[in-house]
């Protein structure tokens, strides 16, 4: 099938019906897989209308033409629905062994609906496709989920399940993969998943293939390409990043954005921390890393194997990170300055499948809406305080008191106790570690998101960290370079490729290898063409869910108040600032100044 598996499976969860055809070739030559093809899915078959928690709502996996490939930093695989979260658009991408495996299979796209009327999770080999109950896995967190499944069908098997928070649908449930035994843990962590496969009385999905095998168009050159992949790396290795990977992982960045007056703490109120000798990344990595973890076939090795060894309540705590953004969610923002908390509440959200991004931020904003004395709690809450984190940890885990509306996410939050004014997400996506009053990249970034205050769609911040376009720069010619960025890697997400690419995989790289893998013969014109019209589905998909182009910009936050540094002086971002960035996105998005794309979808 040159670059693709060659089936398209829909499955009906209510029916308990599995339907396979054959890869539409038209449709994949169009788009592509990954991102693309996920938006096509969404826009074509899902109302967007629809309750995100109901049967009707689209469960779509897929992959891309270089997933279970040789071409390196390709082991990823997208998950698309209606964001029980957000109420959007949702993506959500995972790395790990699960997306080679998901191709190996021989798998293009995965479409799940309806609701089971019992626990059930999905088994899924080269030749059959089977529908089994998971009564005995209902209730089970992660790694318990996985070691049942692994001793019930063997160690070849690889999985992607929810835990207890997606049964409990929780918002900003995650899907989990590689957890326990196999250390190779990764997330499809935003934007609530892990709640849709919940509704969905979806436990798991069991991946069984037989080979590690895919058919390329030109199996020389993709060789030839993997091999030019490493020179480039091994070259310049500050320029591709690999060096920070594999010594420190994403936590060098704690150095990078604190240096950079661009790391949020105490809520959103400062951009360096106080704490940062005991937030140093050396610390982690002298103290707690054991050894690097990879994804299948990268040879960045970001992931570290931390372990807790100090004689005391969190001694014996292993887990695969953290990563930096749950080092800002519950160290800077949180205020809690101790490794082995952090890692303890790493693999608590790891063990009960939620997303560290929100739930650290969800968390710090109770913390402050109690300092202000906006609410009051049966018990006393402070930041910094591990146990008063843990507490209201598991109030949201148990969707108990105050846990109950925490579970709903920080817009509803917000709304329900009358503090819009204070909260911080886009759309209701609480925002990741980058302060965008410093990095105003990262402004637009977050306010045109499509899924909500993401960071990956574009991540201006490496671009700003590095100074390829500065921090500071509104102008229109920034927001032309964040367009092209945002088509690459749109381009990226349909491959699909690991973001940590982004230095080596240029448009001419990219389109080389992918016309080496699928025989299509594309070009650049065109390819760059069918980015903005996916982004341009999506905004449709969007807007006709109910999202209001007045939604593009940030919390009134950030306009009020500077970001505070230790010497007590602030970067600030004006309106007028990010709406001129605004406009200059959606005219040359081809959009209306309204907001409103001037053209139309047909499928």
């Amino acid at each position: 099938m040159r670059g693709y598996g060659g089936k398209f499976v829909k499955i009906d969860l209510t029916k308990s019906k599995v339907l396979v055809e054959d890869t539409p070739m038209d449709l994949m030559k169009s788009f592509i897989g990954g991102k693309w093809l996920g938006a096509y899915i969404l826009y074509k078959y899902l109302d967007p209308k629809i309750s995100p928690l109901s049967p009707g709502n689209i469960l779509f996996i897929t992959s891309g033409p270089a997933t279970g490939t040789s071409i390196p930093m390709s082991s990823k695989i997208s998950f698309f629905f209606k964001s029980p979260l957000t109420g959007i658009f949702g993506e959500s991408t995972m790395g790990g062994n699960f997306p080679a495996a998901f191709k190996w299979v021989g798998l293009d796209g995965l479409m799940i609906t309806g609701r089971s009327e019992k626990p059930v999770y999905l088994y899924i080999t080269p030749d059959e496709i089977e529908i089994r109950d998971a009564d005995h896995l209902w209730g089970l967190d992660t790694e318990k989920t996985e070691e049942t499944l692994i001793s019930d069908l063997g160690k070849e098997i690889e999985i992607a399940e929810i835990g207890p928070a997606g049964e409990r649908l929780i918002r900003f449930a995650s899907i989990s993969h590689g957890h326990g035994s196999k250390m190779r843990e990764s997330k499809a962590g935003r934007v609530g998943g892990g709640a849709v496969m919940g509704s969905k009385n979806l436990k798991a999905i069991v991946l069984h293939p037989y080979e590690r095998k895919v058919e390329v168009y030109d199996i020389d050159r993709v060789k030839e390409f993997s091999r030019e992949f490493i020179s480039r790396v091994v070259k310049e290795p500050s320029k591709s990043g690999i060096k920070g990977y594999r010594e420190y992982g994403t936590p060098i960045t704690v150095a990078i954005a604190h240096g950079d007056s661009a790391f949020p703490n105490h809520f959103w109120e400062y951009v360096e921390t106080p704490y940062y000798e005991d937030l140093d990344p050396d610390l982690l990595k002298e103290k707690y890393y054991k050894k690097r973890l990879s994804c299948w076939n990268c040879p960045y090795s970001c992931g570290k194997y931390s372990v807790v060894e100090k004689d005391d309540i969190f001694k014996g705590i292993e887990v695969k990170g953290p990563e930096y953004e749950t080092i800002f969610s519950f160290g800077g923002n949180a205020d809690l300055a101790d490794y082995k908390a952090i890692i303890s509440l790493n693999l608590l959200c790891d063990r009960y499948g939620v997303d560290t991004i929100d739930m650290g931020n969800i968390i710090a904003f109770t913390l402050y809406a109690v300092e202000k004395g906006r609410i009051k709690l049966d018990r006393p809450v402070k930041f910094g305080d591990y146990e008063s984190i843990l507490y209201l940890f598991q109030l949201t885990m148990e969707r108990k008191g105050i846990g109950d509306i925490m579970a709903e996410g920080m817009k509803i939050m917000a709304k329900r106790l009358g503090l819009e004014d204070i909260a911080i997400h886009v759309k209701g996506l609480t925002l990741a570690g980058y302060d965008p009053r410093r990095l105003k990249g990262m402004a637009l970034s977050y306010a045109i998101g499509t899924r909500g205050g993401g960071h990956l769609r574009t991540t201006s911040y490496a671009y700003e960290f590095k100074r390829i376009i500065k921090p500071e720069d509104t102008s229109p010619e920034k927001v032309k370079f964040l367009v092209d960025i945002e088509d690459l890697f749109s381009l990226h997400d349909s491959m699909i490729f690991c973001r940590f690419a982004r230095f080596v995989y240029d448009w001419d790289f990219t389109i080389e290898i992918l016309n080496a893998l699928t025989g299509f013969d594309y070009e650049y014109k065109w390819l760059k063409e069918q980015a903005n019209y996916v982004r341009t589905i999506i905004r449709w998909f969007n807007l006709n869910a109910g999202m209001k182009p007045e939604e593009d910009t940030l919390p009134p936050r950030f306009f009020k108040e500077g970001g505070r540094k230790l010497d007590g002086t602030e970067v600030r971002i004006t309106r007028e600032e990010l709406r001129s960035m605004v406009k200059e996105y959606y005219r040359l998005r081809r959009w209306g100044e309204d907001g409103y794309p001037r053209e139309r979808i047909m499928l």
